[in-house]
């Protein structure tokens, strides 16, 4: 794990004392997630997403947003409640240490379920930049074609949770192909991951209308509150405003300082999203 995962780690640890109960869902959402909390039924109960529908994409307007958190929340989550989670992230840059790259190291702790290590980030380099960059300077030229087949297989019923590197339209490969095309080319599903901050509904309004303008399914959105709240009014509206500016629901909010103990909530909500685009899926 990264220097700066341990403390964020570490402050989410101190802020529920290691047991929680700090909640993935913001308040105004919670009373209504509640029937599918997996701390008082059991998760996806009657509303289990076919195997062909285990399969999402989280990404975010930009870097920094929260989505490694987010993704680790939601395959431990999943696997909480008994379900085998495959988790897949195409390159990660930065953050070098023994030849590997700080998320790449921070997901390689969440392997199980019989997945091959080597599946889950294929491609880490040193430099702190956009992907391509990074190969460039690191001499490795690879196309969007080739991170479309770096995707493992998941086994038949297994979730495949898949995160972007960068923000929606950050550049990927050598032909410039980026995290809203990959997606698209996997015909993915996407977790939108953002933060309240002030400017959020411009970004988030702008990676929204790019995934759309490529036909890309939206689940909906998290709030993840990557920095401690400052009482702004741009923060405390952000989720209302959020809705109304995109259309789509915000399915959690992930609190300065949440814990794991939120993560059986998320991955209840993000599979009842899962569960309604399926119903609603063309024949």
């Amino acid at each position: 794990m990264t220097a700066t995962a341990k403390r964020h780690c570490e402050r989410r640890r101190t802020a529920c004392g290691g047991k929680g109960p700090c909640l993935a869902l913001s308040p105004t959402r919670r009373a209504k997630a509640s029937p599918g909390d997996p701390r008082t039924s059991p998760l996806l109960a009657g509303r289990r997403p076919p195997p062909s529908y285990r399969r999402l994409a989280v990404l975010a307007p930009n870097t920094h947003c929260g989505k490694s958190y987010v993704s680790g929340m939601v395959v431990r989550g999943l696997r909480e409640a008994g379900e085998r989670v495959w988790l897949h992230k195409p390159v990660s840059c930065g953050d070098w240490q023994d030849g590997t790259a700080g998320d790449g190291r921070d997901l390689l702790i969440l392997a199980g379920d019989g997945q091959d290590p080597a599946t889950i980030c294929p491609r880490q380099f040193p430099e702190a930049c956009s992907p391509h960059l990074a190969a460039e300077l690191a001499g490795d030229r690879f196309s969007l074609a080739d991170l479309v087949r770096d995707l493992p297989v998941a086994p038949a019923g297994t979730w495949l949770v898949a995160e972007g590197a960068g923000g929606v339209l950050t550049p990927l490969s050598r032909d410039r192909g980026t995290n809203a095309d990959w997606v698209a080319a996997l015909d993915l599903p996407v977790l939108l991951v953002t933060t309240p901050d002030l400017g959020t509904i411009s970004v988030t309004s702008c990676a929204v209308e790019a995934l759309q303008r490529r036909a890309i399914p939206i689940l909906g959105l998290v709030i993840s509150h990557v920095r401690p709240e400052d009482g702004s009014v741009a923060v405390a509206r952000a989720a209302e405003e959020l809705t109304t500016a995109t259309g789509l629901p915000v399915l959690g909010e992930v609190p300065h300082g949440a814990c794991d103990a939120a993560a059986g909530a998320l991955a209840a909500a993000v599979s009842a999203a899962m569960t309604r685009a399926c119903a609603t899926a063309p024949r």
